[in-house]
């Protein structure tokens, strides 16, 4: 396919002011996260398979396939080991049940 580029998957956190997101980035492979989040001409960072939580409440407020995060209200931004995300839903899931 002409101009088509490879793209990677890797699972990430991401925070904002407000909200905790856990969910995909696609990247070009050879590249970092931080090079695909530093491109200056994208406003927003598509992420798929999305999960949304309150960081102050703990509450899951959406489970989305995609969601668009703008750039600039990203405070911070990690990779997340599938492992961790096994534990992390286990931990939201206990949170609910209380």
């Amino acid at each position: 396919m002409p101009g088509y580029i490879k793209k990677e998957k890797i699972r990430v956190m991401i925070y904002t002011d407000q909200l905790r997101i856990s969910g995909n980035i696609y990247y070009v492979k050879g590249t970092r996260l931080t090079d695909t989040l530093n491109v200056k001409v994208k406003d927003f960072i598509p992420v798929t398979e999305a999960v949304v939580m309150k960081i102050d409440e703990n509450v899951v407020v959406a489970e989305v396939p995609y969601l668009a995060v703008y750039r600039d209200a990203i405070r911070v931004v990690f990779p997340v080991e599938p492992e961790e995300q096994v534990s992390q839903a286990e931990s939201a899931g206990e949170e609910e049940g209380r």
